[in-house]
């Protein structure tokens, strides 16, 4: 459908949804990749960790607004590693993902 002004590209599926493609070259992606998830259909996916990294880094408001509620649900295991993760890459943001799973959490009301 067209470029993003932060980096990636808009594409319509066939079923309708919007999927939003961001472009990244930073030195976390080496591991992010190395070190995926997997779907239920087999796919690799980004970790929790770098997902959210992923989207500090576009700081758009539905970016913010998906990491809170992610990590509102998210036990403190990975809590823990999702915060290795942004004090490695993206430390001055820590503050800022404290906030996001403060208010996660209440949403969740945990």
């Amino acid at each position: 459908m067209g470029a993003l002004n932060i980096g990636g590209s808009t594409w319509q599926l066939s079923d309708g949804t919007i999927l939003d493609v961001l472009e990244f070259e930073q030195a976390w992606i080496a591991d992010a990749i190395a070190y995926p998830n997997f779907s239920p259909d087999g796919l690799p996916v980004i970790a929790l960790p770098y997902l959210v990294l992923m989207k500090l880094q576009a700081s758009r408001s539905q970016d913010l607004a998906d990491i809170s509620r992610m990590l509102g649900g998210a036990d403190e295991e990975m809590l823990n590693s999702v915060r290795s993760v942004i004090g490695i890459y993206l430390s001055d943001a820590l503050e800022d993902l404290e906030s996001l799973i403060a208010l996660g959490q209440l949403e969740m009301g945990n």
